[in-house]
């Protein structure tokens, strides 16, 4: 690449495949989660408040950027 180029961090196919990056992690925690619980480990939310609370938040903003994508490539 030359130097004067610019990578464009912000194009729609980036930032598509950084939100199914984000999108996978989540699955991955999830799944995590299913195999301790099933090991005896106790991830109730009172007991794991903070790892519930961010893994809500994270999906919840994953979808409205990609509502906002969507949003955009419509109009």
């Amino acid at each position: 690449m030359d130097e004067n180029e610019e990578i464009d961090i912000f194009n729609k196919e980036g930032i598509k495949t950084d939100l199914a990056l984000i999108n996978t992690c989540l699955k991955i925690i999830n799944h995590s989660i299913t195999v301790n619980k099933g090991k005896g480990d106790d991830f109730s939310a009172p007991k794991n408040e903070e790892l519930h609370l961010l893994v809500s938040r994270v999906s919840r903003n994953l979808n409205r950027i990609k509502g906002n994508i969507q949003w955009s490539e419509e109009n």
